[in-house]
């Protein structure tokens, strides 16, 4: 995968996906806000913090015995466009991809299900956006407004450009586990067929 490259003065010092909460890593996760503790309580009101001045807000969940690594905005459905969620990716890569959509989406943008884009990427490995239709790892989202809430999810390309579903993908099926059907079918793919059968 690759990143485009942005010029120096382009990129906040602040990223709206790390405030200072509490986080194995530093960033936020969804076992951070799970509960109604004191300390959930606080790391909710990081969190609007985040949203309230950057517009959205990056969490993480999964890895280990939890399935595969995710990072999700909180913000975006405040401003009329789904969230986003990136399944697969180390934390920092995923708040990258996040960033930068968050960042292209408050300028104007729109992404809708189906839409290829190299706005976040090089020309050569575009990423394609799903309608999420297995929600059950928003629940942060859901906490700030409600279910359901409405997702993207970004489908990242592996290390020579190609999607999950296009042959001669690299990575495995499990590598990158899709939320929704893909672009031009009806129905989400189910775990069985994984995202390359």
């Amino acid at each position: 995968m690759r990143f485009r490259r942005k010029r120096k003065q382009e990129i906040p010092a602040e990223q709206p996906g790390s405030p200072a909460v509490p986080g194995a890593t530093g960033l936020p996760t969804e076992a951070d806000l799970s509960g109604s503790d004191a300390a959930a309580a606080q790391v909710r009101r990081d969190l609007q913090g985040v949203i309230d001045r950057f517009g959205w807000a990056v969490v993480h969940g999964g890895g280990g015995a939890a399935g595969a690594r995710y990072s999700h905005t909180v913000g975006l459905t405040a401003g009329g466009h789904p969230e986003v969620i990136v399944t697969g990716l180390p934390f920092e890569a995923g708040e990258k991809y996040l960033n930068l959509a968050g960042r292209a989406i408050t300028a104007g943008a729109r992404f809708t299900p189906g839409a290829a884009t190299t706005v976040l990427t090089d020309v050569d490995s575009p990423v394609v956006f799903l309608a999420v239709t297995d929600a059950e790892r928003l629940t942060v989202a859901e906490q700030f407004y409600g279910r359901p809430v409405e997702a993207l999810q970004l489908v990242w390309p592996d290390s020579t450009g190609l999607l999950p579903w296009q042959e001669g993908h690299r990575n495995p099926p499990t590598a990158q586990p899709l939320l929704g059907p893909l672009p031009g079918d009806d129905e989400a793919p189910s775990p069985a067929d994984g995202p390359g059968a």
